[in-house]
């Protein structure tokens, strides 16, 4: 694995790309610069979602439905603490980079970044060493690749973090496809030459598919002799220890939020695995990863293109654009779903069957939840931006946990029973209690009174006034 000092160079190299004055676009076009970040994001959800697809179908096939319930689990362990442990920093980017687009400002916001990746890296390590072997998951010298996996995971979701916060969603597009393709090639490779179905292959192809576009890119810097001026020194400076605690304090958290988020994955693929066998573990995985990777492919780029629009105009006090950017997420998410939530339920034994290879009545059930929990967590995602803008992630926090706590209270009473198919519909039941709580726990009055006190400001008004900005949406 790289070390802590290289792995901070490497963070500030790859985010340099995405630093520079961030400016919204104009508040008389703010729909048609949605619309083209969005269609950016599906172009850079078209490649991953095509591969994401076709590598279930290859990897259940190369290995059998077993052995990649074996893969399923573990994964999901690792990408639960990776997305925890990288949220944090990753929506504080998001949250705030806009407000801090000045050269030395953005210079001492980057370090910080840089600092608070290795941190992240170093904690997710130790985490994911010491679960792991804790819930009888994985032992020994194998657990050096999830680790590395965690590390990849970790600074891939910081550094798209840089780009979407600079509305560089070209950026975005050549690492997701670059990165899917690694994460498809590199596998089947390693499982063709080795001529195994260990599953331990299928992990270090996907970490080093990770690390594919983050290394890329540092050797391009590297070899046109790039430096960034703000790499002098080893320390951080007071000010950069200061941003990174605030960063801290708006994202733990989100990070606790992201790591429960995770946690429900984790939840139906380890009581399955535990009550019912890796097989079930493996069907069940491999059909939640083709019709959600669909959902994603669909769905996701309206969340991508909304969320830092509406932080962008929320911060230049274009307040009432970034409601109607919420709105229209929605909007749009729940019409996308009706041609494809009935699509989905006549093909529905043609869809188990492609995915499995085989037919199977069970797996048939649970495509129609599937697909509809899928459309619920992302409009999930939209539903909580008030919370969000408002710096009330710890709101968002109960919600999630609280909906955690009834998916895995429902597995350990119903997987022994019902199987997979409880599972399935376990991810409706949880995404359903959370956007309840969300109705309850969303401050209107307050969100109201935000949007229609705030005046547009420009951009040397957001710059002067970000520190004070920062301050008290951190406090």
């Amino acid at each position: 694995m790289l070390k802590p000092t290289n792995l901070g160079a490497l963070i500030e190299t790859l985010s340099e790309v995405a630093s520079g004055r961030i400016t919204g676009p104009d508040s008389g076009c703010f729909r048609h610069a949605l619309a083209a970040d969005a269609f950016n994001y599906f172009l850079s959800k078209i490649v991953p979602g095509l591969m994401g697809f076709l590598s279930v179908l290859v990897f259940v096939r190369m290995v059998g439905v077993e052995t990649y319930g074996r893969y399923a689990v573990v994964f999901a362990f690792v990408m639960a603490w990776a997305s925890g442990l990288a949220g944090w920093l990753g929506q504080g980017i998001l949250r705030f980079q806009s407000q801090w687009n000045e050269p030395g400002n953005s210079a001492n916001f980057l370090r910080s970044a840089g600092a608070g990746t290795v941190l992240s890296v170093a904690t997710g390590v130790l985490a994911v060493g010491v679960a792991l072997p804790a819930f009888a998951v994985q032992k020994g010298w194998p657990m050096l690749i999830s680790l590395e996996l965690t590390g990849g995971l970790i600074v891939y979701t910081v550094v798209i973090a840089r780009f979407q916060a600079a509305l560089q969603s070209a950026m975005v597009l050549r690492f997701e496809v670059v990165r899917s393709v690694g994460c498809f090639l590199i596998p089947v490779a390693l499982l063709w030459v080795a001529h195994s179905r260990d599953y331990r292959l299928l992990l270090l192809g996907i970490s080093l598919g990770y690390w594919l576009p983050l290394l890329g890119m540092l050797f391009s810097r590297t070899k046109t002799g790039a430096e960034p001026e703000h790499r002098r020194g080893s320390r951080l400076s007071i000010g950069q220890r200061q941003i990174l605690g605030e960063l801290w304090q708006y994202g733990w958290p989100v990070a606790l939020w992201m790591l429960c988020q995770q946690g429900l994955l984790v939840s139906d693929r380890y009581f399955l695995q535990r009550y019912s066998g890796y097989s079930e573990a493996g069907v069940y995985a491999s059909m939640y990863d083709v019709i959600v990777r669909s959902f994603s492919l669909l769905l996701m780029p309206v969340t991508l293109a909304v969320h830092p629009f509406i932080m962008n105009r929320w911060n230049a006090g274009n307040r009432k654009h970034a409601l109607q950017a919420i709105r229209a997420g929605v909007r749009y998410q729940f019409l996308m779903f009706v041609p494809i939530g009935i699509a989905m339920a006549v093909f529905a034994p043609w869809i188990s069957r492609l995915v499995l290879g085989k037919p199977n009545a069970g797996a048939e059930g649970i495509v129609l939840p599937l697909a509809a929990g899928g459309l619920l967590w992302q409009v999930c995602l939209l539903a909580h931006k008030p919370l969000e803008v408002l710096c009330q992630t710890k709101r968002m926090l109960v919600g999630i946990a609280a909906s955690l706590a009834v998916n895995v209270a429902g597995n350990w009473l119903l997987v022994p029973t019902y199987g997979y198919r409880a599972s399935a519909y376990l991810m409706v039941a949880s995404a359903s209690a959370y956007l309840i709580l969300l109705s309850v726990l969303t401050p209107g009055r307050e969100f109201r009174d935000a949007v229609e006190g705030a005046a547009p400001r420009s951009g040397a008004e957001v710059t002067a006034s970000s520190r004070v900005d920062f301050l008290e949406t951190s406090s």
